[in-house]
């Protein structure tokens, strides 16, 4: 199976605030996404499925990533975020001032990891609705 780019693109856009988590995880999963890394500086997703992979920006803004990293500040912007406070790039903003470098999101394990500038996890959450 081959990534494929436009439908990737179609089920992200289509997510309109980070509440609507779980449906574009859904998404990701009937296009055999195994899972993705967001890589917070560069602003950048990159796509795994069994054989391949795809970097795409899509909606991704290069944001500044903290030296220090804080397990409560991450905590505290995922648990916002779920309940659909904000849109995806003030998450980014937050995960960027909590230390995360980048996070995965992973559809076979059904867990999300934030990890910071030393890949050190520093959360680990379920993916709801998997």
């Amino acid at each position: 199976m081959s990534l494929d780019k436009q439908e990737i693109e179609k089920a992200v856009y289509a997510e309109k605030n980070t509440d609507g988590f779980a449906q574009l995880m859904q998404e990701f999963k009937q296009l055999g996404i195994k899972r993705y890394d967001y890589l917070v500086a560069e602003g950048l997703y990159r796509y795994f499925d069994e054989e391949s992979s795809i970097d795409l920006t899509l909606n991704g803004r290069p944001k500044k990533v903290a030296e220090q990293s804080g397990y409560e500040a991450i905590q505290t912007a995922v648990k916002r975020a779920q309940s659909g406070e904000f849109d995806f790039e003030t998450f980014c903003e937050l995960a960027g001032k909590a230390g995360v470098s980048f996070w995965t999101s992973d559809l076979v394990s059904k867990q999300v990891v934030y990890y910071d500038l030393n890949k050190k996890p520093l959360l680990v959450e379920p993916i709801p609705g998997l």
